[in-house]
């Protein structure tokens, strides 16, 4: 009678390869987060919207920029009003809104804080890398153990 032998666990180059690529999927996935959230330097404080003007950069523009004007308290407490120094086609603000001011204190600038947009397409791809990438990783953590259990069982029964 044959002794039924079970399949040997994977080898821990395969391992360390859903290691690897785990990890960088995960990271690829979110890469425009962590680099939006790099880029918003700046005390968080809320404002106002109080003007919003437009501007055409060149006459041979076909698009407006926005510049809108915000008052806020800055975290010494005093008041401001002050212009976005670099406007943006994406600002859909009008006079009276709520917005989240980034007040840079060393250059007496602000931004106004935009939520993260993706195109929907976008967000399903790098949501689907991200998904992939945490399987690697719980399959790494998976047949880690599994390597790890059988080499003890083998060490064991070797005594």
């Amino acid at each position: 009678m044959t002794k039924a032998t079970a399949r040997p666990p994977k080898s821990w180059l395969t391992i360390c390869g859903f290691l690897v690529v785990g990890v960088l999927l995960i990271f690829v996935g979110n890469v425009d987060r962590i680099i939006w959230n790099m880029s918003r330097d700046g005390a968080q404080v809320s404002g106002r919207v109080v003007e919003m003007r437009s501007i055409r950069n060149s006459p041979s523009d076909n698009f407006l920029t926005f510049l809108p004007r915000v008052e806020f308290t800055d975290p010494g407490g005093q008041e401001r009003v002050m212009s976005v120094k670099r406007g943006s086609q994406r600002y859909d603000f009008r006079k009276g809104d709520r917005v989240t001011v980034l007040w840079r204190a060393d250059s007496q600038t602000i931004a106004i804080d935009l939520p993260l947009k993706r195109h929907v397409a976008v967000s399903i791809g790098l949501w689907l890398l991200t998904f992939v990438g945490a399987a690697l990783l719980l399959a790494f953590f998976v047949f880690s153990v599994g390597r790890i259990w059988s080499w003890r069982r083998k060490r064991d029964s070797n005594y």
